[in-house]
């Protein structure tokens, strides 16, 4: 077990009506190997119990803060916990997930003893409705592995052991807090928050770290946000243009990023016209049209 004395850890959970899984979610964060831990729940509107959970947790463990505020979605909700957490280190734990008991002190050693500035970890799939593990890392697969920025973007659309996933995702990491300093989460689009925002992170890091080991059991469940938003919201086109337009000015090959494009404009097509949303299929036709014209490949 990791003594009290070890840097401050502020574990910022945001949350709205999740009263189904919070308790678990906040326990399993509360129970942690790791104990120098502020616990941030930010309540983001809930019109369910989750004002009451939080406000339990709160009476019985002297590590958790709670912020209760309007609606204004996931960007909103992750930014106000940043704005509340005074720890050395960032671990951000969605509301109907939750974690290993040592996932922290994972990845807080992996911190300190490669100098790193971020550890990303990885994650277990578990569906809710069929009480199955679609994807599960055992003990023995263990192994860490050192990149810059430049060398962890080349992963960014990799399949294997999920690192296509976990590029995107807040969450199964630890941030030295300073690289927040000048990153907010757009409050623009309530689902995806992360998309445009957590490849910025990388770029202020100096060395990032994989651990390839299970930190957040990821919940899927009917009615999660990935499941039910369209997929012209799950797979835009803009955070991968906005990607594609900064790396290229800093010199980083795009080439995984430009065949994104692509097939993100193709999703954007044929779900625009199955949501009815002709504005967003008329402009994505006009951006394959302009590719077709000076890519005849």
């Amino acid at each position: 077990m990791v003594s009290d004395t070890d840097a401050k850890v502020s574990v910022i959970i945001p949350v709205y009506n999740g009263e189904k899984y919070l308790d678990n979610c906040i326990k399993s964060v509360a129970d942690q190997t790791y104990e120098n831990l502020e616990i941030i729940i930010i309540d983001d509107g809930s019109t369910d119990r989750t004002v009451d959970i939080c406000e339990e947790w709160k009476e019985k463990d002297d590590r958790v803060r709670v912020l209760h505020k309007p609606n204004g979605g996931r960007g909103s909700a992750r930014n106000a916990g940043l704005s509340m957490a005074t720890g050395d280190y960032i671990h951000f734990v969605d509301a109907d997930d939750w974690i290993e008991k040592d996932a922290i002190e994972s990845l807080y050693k992996a911190m300190i003893k490669n100098n790193s500035d971020i550890v990303i970890g990885n994650m277990t799939s578990y569906n809710q409705s069929e009480k199955m593990y679609y994807f599960f890392i055992g003990d023995n697969d263990y192994y860490e592995k050192n990149y810059t920025p430049e060398e962890w973007f080349k992963n960014e659309y990799v399949y294997d052991e999920m690192l296509r996933q976990l590029f995107v995702v807040a969450w199964a990491k630890l941030y030295k807090r300073e690289l927040f300093k000048n990153i907010f989460y757009t409050e623009k689009d309530h689902l995806t928050e992360d998309d445009p925002t957590t490849w910025k992170i990388y770029l202020l890091a100096n060395k990032i770290t994989y651990i390839n080991y299970r930190i957040t059991i990821h919940r899927m469940t009917d009615d999660h946000a990935t499941t039910n938003d369209p997929s012209t919201k799950l797979f835009a086109m803009e955070p991968v243009a906005e990607r594609i337009a900064f790396l290229k000015i800093l010199g980083f090959d795009t080439s995984n990023e430009e065949e994104a494009y692509l097939a993100r404009l193709h999703i954007s097509m044929n779900n625009a016209l199955k949501e009815h949303d002709l504005q967003k299929y008329n402009d994505a036709k006009q951006y394959m049209e302009i590719l077709k014209k000076y890519h005849k490949d």
